[in-house]
């Protein structure tokens, strides 16, 4: 069952009130977080919250603690057990005309629907999009609402008959896709996009990262070319609902994905002793 925060309460209906003056949904003023939840657990809870309150500070965006909490907690508890999308966006508010208007409170509204975990590992094929993410821009490294650019990108990738589409940044080199972030495997290496190669710093990224060791490999993140990326032993995709996704072709060439598996495994296995329950049914 699907149910909605918004306002203070809790609904069982998509339908809720929304300022037309909200910048949210004026100017994509806002931030938001998807979470998986498995047995009444937001996994890796914390992590995604440091990450909202992180990016609120930068944007200039108040950010309710108490509110977000309840929100959450309430999510949780009406959902059920089953595996669950729970997705918090965080906005301005309403204000007057102006970009650099101040709202007097900011808004929050949380989703909770039914996931279904098939999805998590599904193998997933790429093409080279044709945008590219700048380095200076603060869309790309924090998970704002304004997403228009990785929407043409997966429009772009659907049109050629991929899963996604990889981003290179205003440099030329890798920086991730629409909805992920990439690893790229070489000998006991796990090597991916450093900060500053305009991408979004993923929760399964920063986890991946801190597990490598007790995986076998030793972590980089530094600067990957395209060519390095179709040279790797392995290439993967991380995100917070699919996990890790092995990459098998990248613009038609076949990539080798075996290390993704093991890798699979063990964020599963850490998810379920978080959540105390099994994810991949």
């Amino acid at each position: 069952m699907s149910f909605v925060w918004s306002d203070g309460a809790l609904h069982q209906h998509e339908t809720i009130p929304v300022s037309p003056k909200n910048r949210g949904l004026t100017l994509g003023d806002g931030l938001f977080e998807t979470i998986l939840a498995v047995n009444r657990v937001a996994l890796w809870r914390e992590e995604h919250l440091a990450r909202l309150k992180a990016s609120a500070q930068v944007l200039g965006l108040g950010f309710p603690a108490d509110e977000i909490a309840h929100a959450l907690d309430a999510l949780l508890a009406a959902g059920g057990e089953n595996p669950h999308v729970l997705r918090l966006t965080l906005t301005r508010g309403a204000t007057a005309r102006g970009l650099g208007g101040a709202s007097k409170e900011p808004v929050v509204i949380a989703t909770f629907d039914p996931f279904d975990t098939r999805f998590i590992g599904q193998p997933a094929t790429l093409v080279t999009s044709t945008l590219r993410r700048s380095t200076s821009s603060i869309a790309a490294t924090h998970k704002t609402l304004s997403y228009a650019d990785n929407i043409a990108a997966a429009r772009e990738a659907e049109a050629a008959g991929a899963d996604d589409a990889l981003l290179l940044n205003t440099d030329g080199r890798v920086a991730c896709t629409t909805i992920a972030n990439i690893f790229v495997v070489k000998g006991k290496r796990l090597i991916t996009p450093a900060r500053s190669e305009a991408i979004l710093p993923g929760i399964m990224r920063g986890v991946l990262l801190a597990e490598a060791k007790a995986l076998g490999f030793t972590a980089e993140e530094t600067t990957i070319t395209p060519h390095e990326i179709l040279d790797a032993d392995a290439v993967f995709l991380t995100n917070s609902l699919r996990l890790v996704r092995p990459v098998t072709r990248i613009d038609g060439k076949p990539i080798a994905s075996g290390a993704a598996n093991s890798i699979l495994d063990h964020l599963c296995g850490l998810a379920a002793h978080i959540c105390q329950r099994t994810i991949l049914s």
